[in-house]
């Protein structure tokens, strides 16, 4: 089946880039630790075509404490389904560390789809 057409819809703002952890003393402190993934998903903001990141976003970002970023370029519709490392942004810099690697897939349409996998600690 192709995951192009058959994924599940994230449309979450809290999710975006420039959403903080906190604002006005109100602590979001996200964590896609407890999802529980399960197969493919497309992601949106305000119903419209997103992507993960592909460079550094400041820790506390993306309303959670470790924002995590694709560590590398997005593929290219010829490339087919590609495996990518994913960072997590924390004190210790841009790489905090690595988790699980997932696969990505360019799609018609331009958009992406993701098989995202569990963090390995409170980030989305």
């Amino acid at each position: 089946v192709d995951p192009c057409y058959n994924y599940t819809s994230l449309d979450e703002p809290w999710r975006a880039t420039d959403n903080p952890y906190y604002s006005n003393y109100y602590y979001y402190g996200m964590c896609d630790y407890n999802v529980q993934w399960n197969g493919w998903y497309r992601l949106f903001y305000n119903g419209q075509n997103a992507q993960m990141p592909e460079s550094c976003v400041n820790q506390y970002m993306c309303g959670t404490y470790e924002p995590l970023w694709l560590n590398g370029p997005h593929p290219q519709l010829e490339d087919g389904v590609v495996t990518r490392q994913v960072c997590a942004s924390g004190w210790g810099g841009c790489c905090t560390y690595t988790s699980h690697p997932i696969r990505v897939k360019a799609c018609p349409g331009n958009y992406y789809v993701y098989e995202f996998v569990k963090p390995m600690s409170c980030g989305a």
